[in-house]
């Protein structure tokens, strides 16, 4: 109950005072090294899972994108087959603070800098309204426990009803990857997604040449296929 009530004063402040260092820029050689490996990882990933469909103003979401080190790596692979296309992050702690006083929003900003049509919302993915053709979660709290390390109050704790949000926004025939981390909690989304009757395509353990985690990853295509 401590723990909740440290989040719920810590999300308050932060959230409401948005204090952070301006211009950000990431000078750690061997971490941009890091970065630019799991970028690739992604986009193999990505490559191997979702359909390339050749469309107009294709929109692309990723949920929980932190400070979205990794997002040459989604802006990479849909600019391989699409020229048309925007692609949104929502981060509902957009404004949590690193021990160099800058906020996650901030690190975000150098990282898409240089990538069109990219966009980070700083905000709860409740809220959003507006449908996408791709959806890509990396690592959602499927268990209220890693919520709550990360800082997060407990009333944000509603996988159910993100879930069910989240497969909303998705245009007819869409497509939403979601991948966790380790077997546990990817039994807890696929139990998950089977209490909220949607339809799924368990991946099995998500890999790259280019990039291994620590722990195994593992993934799951929804694809909403209304025909």
């Amino acid at each position: 109950m401590f723990e909740d009530f440290k989040n719920n004063i810590d999300f308050f402040i932060r959230n409401n005072t948005k204090f952070s260092r301006k211009n950000y820029i990431e000078k750690n050689q061997e971490l941009i090294a890091r970065y630019d490996q799991e970028s690739k990882y992604l986009y193999d990933i990505l490559d191997s899972v979702f359909e390339k469909r050749q469309n107009n103003n294709i929109k692309i979401l990723d949920i929980g994108c932190k400070n979205w080190y990794y997002a040459k790596g989604e802006h990479s692979f849909f600019a391989s087959f699409c020229n048309d296309f925007k692609l949104d992050g929502v981060e509902i702690d957009a404004y949590r603070l690193y021990n160099n006083f800058y906020t996650r929003f901030e690190v975000a900003k150098f990282f898409i800098k240089n990538l069109e049509n990219t966009n980070y919302i700083a905000g709860n993915l409740l809220e959003l309204k507006e449908k996408y053709d791709y959806i890509i979660w990396l690592l959602p709290f499927v268990v209220p426990e890693p919520l709550m390390a990360w800082g997060l109050p407990k009333k944000f704790f509603c996988p159910d009803e993100l879930l069910k949000h989240a497969y909303n926004l998705l245009k007819e025939n869409g497509q939403m990857l979601i991948i966790n981390q380790g077997e546990k909690e990817a039994e807890v989304q696929n139990e998950l997604l089977k209490k909220c009757f949607l339809p799924h395509k368990y991946l099995g353990e998500i890999k790259s040449r280019h990039f291994t985690y620590k722990y195994q990853r593992y993934g799951f295509l929804i694809d909403k296929n209304t025909n």
